[in-house]
């Protein structure tokens, strides 16, 4: 039997609208979402190493995430 751990987490509101655009276009749920990428960056050591060099990018004044 599965168990799970319920965490609170707190998303930019930006960030976290782009994500439900995406997930809805691909059938991804955040909670399976979270699942995946857990699962991978403790199996997956080059997924980890991105995630540990990844840099956050700063929030735009428009409210969206960009380059």
């Amino acid at each position: 039997m599965k168990t799970k751990i319920a965490t609170t987490v707190k998303i930019e509101k930006g960030l976290y609208d782009s994500f439900k655009i995406l997930g809805i276009q691909n059938n991804l749920t955040l909670q399976t979402f979270v699942d995946k990428c857990v699962h991978l960056y403790v199996d997956d050591t080059p997924f980890r190493s991105l995630v540990n060099n990844f840099v956050i990018p700063v929030l735009s004044t428009s409210g969206s995430f960009g380059s």
